[in-house]
């Protein structure tokens, strides 16, 4: 699931914002870029209320009532999967539909911002086309909801160069990024000194004197990550005097994992997740992780060696797409999840142990893809696009 955003603006002649309004579900990574561009609009004056729909309505309802953000639920349409489901989706659709529209009535917005994927058809479906559309397209292949409404658009923000810069349909682009977190740009901003970083390693029960890899797939694609790391152990064993692990897991059983590591004898940090994952980055030398848009761009912002495993299941295989932009870039290390045996993944680490400078240089290559005024570029392309309009 996606989210969007609808802005509503008064008919004011002077630049201000009074009420946007975010309808929002889906993972973490759709819902904190769309946090952080709400508290953007409150401190620029306006109010926001979120709109929330999905699985996780309850929690993020809460976390956006923590940040003094108003916040319900609205409906949503997947895709049909069976042939039950086509038959009932153009009902659905329309049900969707009205009840959308009821609401721009209720709500009198004036312009809206779509994140993409299926959820944003009804509300982009539904956009007066004489009010301003902004898509913002999180991957270097755009997603099928935002090719869709691309030539409908007044404007696209970028959070990575497209592939195919066709699908843009010759409406007016910009490279943005990817909102983040506030503790993740601070955390990137100012990196401990060698002091403050054996404190985080000897906290977490590592040691300064071994080289840290941090393991991690995301809400969706852990698992697969998690077996071959756990299978790759027990061909490095030799190397437990050299590396150590922070693997975030995504799991609550992580027995076989543990004894792994213990047959191996790495030391290692296992968590199912870190809400403070920047302190993870902090703590690390590599990373080895899925190619989300999020993960790219806090990689480019903490300058992290990285090997990408993209998730094969993602939509369009965008994130294969994201990867391989980075390793053409000589900025990341990609790995085809199907051609990634144990042994090749032993070859891979063995290789950034050995020659550090070379992944030290695709680290530095990263720093092309690094947007720290991600949420500021964003709200100031949907200002220009109403002064425009």
């Amino acid at each position: 699931m996606a989210f969007f955003f609808f802005i509503a603006f008064p008919a004011k002649k002077h630049n201000s914002m009074s009420n946007p309004i975010i309808p929002i579900g889906g993972t973490g990574g759709h819902f904190y870029p769309g946090l952080s561009i709400a508290r953007e609009f409150v401190s620029r004056g306006g109010k926001v209320t979120f709109l929330v729909s999905g699985q996780q309505c309850a929690e993020q309802k809460a976390t956006a009532e923590k940040f003094g953000l108003s916040a319900c639920e609205i409906p949503s349409v997947r895709a049909p999967r069976t042939p039950i489901e086509m038959l009932l989706f153009p009902f659905r659709f329309w049900k969707c539909c009205r009840a959308i529209k009821s609401l721009y009535r209720k709500l009198n917005a004036d312009a809206m911002l779509s994140m993409g994927s299926f959820t944003s058809v009804a509300p982009c479906w539904t956009w007066p086309a004489d009010k301003p559309l902004i898509l913002h397209e999180g991957n270097t292949f755009m997603g099928q909801a935002n090719r869709l409404f691309a030539k409908k658009a007044s404007a696209i923000a970028l959070t990575l160069p497209l592939k195919y810069s066709e699908q843009l349909k010759k409406t007016p682009a910009r490279i943005t990024g990817m909102p983040l977190r506030e503790a993740i740009l601070e955390a990137a901003a100012n990196p401990p000194d060698d002091i403050q970083r054996q404190e985080l390693l000897r906290a977490f029960g590592l040691s300064s004197e071994k080289r840290t890899l941090l393991v991690f797939g995301g809400s969706q694609g852990a698992r697969a990550i998690i077996s071959l790391v756990t299978e790759t152990m027990l061909l490095i064993d030799n190397l437990h005097d050299k590396l150590q692990f922070i693997i975030l897991t995504g799991a609550d059983d992580n027995s076989e994992l543990e004894k792994a590591c213990s047959d191996a004898k790495f030391a290692a940090r296992i968590v199912k997740k870190d809400p403070d994952i920047q302190k993870c980055y902090q703590a690390a030398d590599c990373v080895l992780c899925r190619a989300g848009a999020s993960s790219i761009c806090e990689l480019a912002l903490f300058r992290k060696p990285a090997m990408l495993m993209p998730l094969p299941t993602a939509k369009d295989n965008h994130q294969f797409f994201n990867a391989k932009c980075l390793q053409d870039a000589n900025a990341a290390r990609l790995l085809v999840q199907s051609e990634t045996t144990p042994e090749t993944l032993a070859d891979v680490i063995r290789e950034w142990l050995s020659k550090t400078s070379e992944w030290n240089e695709r680290a530095k290559n990263l720093a092309q893809f690094a947007r720290d005024n991600s949420t500021k570029d964003a709200v100031d392309l949907i200002q220009e696009v109403l002064k425009e309009k």
